[in-house]
């Protein structure tokens, strides 16, 4: 999985080269609920996880490859987490995981244009790379380990495997002037447990952004007259 999106990414910097007059860019942020799936083979944890508020930052890019398509790419700083609290007959147990990745989504993004806005769709892969974790678990309010995760893929010693990837799906819209809206919901396709349970992300969001043009030519065809040559 890893390797494709790599892959994916590499056609995208080729494709990027022979486009520059046709590339945008902006710095985009977002705030968004992320929740952790876990199961095993033969039991879901429904209702495990509770909801977590998290956040992104970064910058977006985007190529354009014909008047309604384009290629629109991230470098986000994400930050995720999960949250489970447990009560039982004399016991309480409480665990809480913060994550911070830095994701790369790439999006095939569809415009569908009303003169002063472009409504779009988007969907493609992501993937994610851990730089940052940290826990704690409590046990009848007594605090029984906290700090950072071990990261890793051995299930034997490790809490949290180092890499993310997963599907984006966004849709909303976009001025000609460059402001820049969507709800998304980023889906985790990998399992991010070592062991043999399987821990997903799961975030739905909002995302803003200003996109700038950086050529007289995008600018004077996205609103006319607004760039005198």
């Amino acid at each position: 999985m890893v390797k494709r999106i790599l892959f994916f990414c590499s056609i995208i910097l080729c494709m990027y080269a022979d486009s520059m007059a046709q590339f945008r860019l902006g710095p985009t942020g977002s705030m968004g609920i992320n929740r952790q799936i876990y199961k095993s083979n033969s039991y879901r944890y429904e209702g495990l996880f509770k909801n977590r508020l998290g956040y992104q930052v970064g910058v977006i890019t985007d190529l354009i490859l014909t008047p309604s398509l384009s290629l629109q790419s991230e470098l986000l700083y994400a930050r995720r987490g999960g949250y489970y609290k447990l009560e039982k007959a004399n016991i309480t147990e409480e665990y809480t995981t913060d994550l911070g990745y830095v994701t790369l989504p790439v999006c095939l993004t569809y415009k569908l244009d009303l003169k002063s806005a472009y409504v779009i769709f988007g969907a493609g892969p992501y993937l994610g790379k851990l730089l940052h974790s940290n826990h704690t678990y409590k046990s009848n309010d007594i605090n029984i380990e906290n700090g950072a995760l071990r990261v890793g893929s051995d299930y034997n010693t490790d809490q949290i495997k180092p890499w993310d990837a997963g599907l984006k799906l966004k849709a909303g819209f976009e001025l000609k002037k460059g402001f820049y809206m969507v709800a998304y919901y980023d889906i985790s396709t990998a399992d991010i447990n070592p062991n043999f349970t399987v821990t997903r992300n799961k975030t739905l969001g909002i995302q803003f952004a200003y996109i700038f043009s950086l050529t007289e030519e995008d600018r004077y065809s996205r609103f006319e007259k607004f760039y005198e040559f």
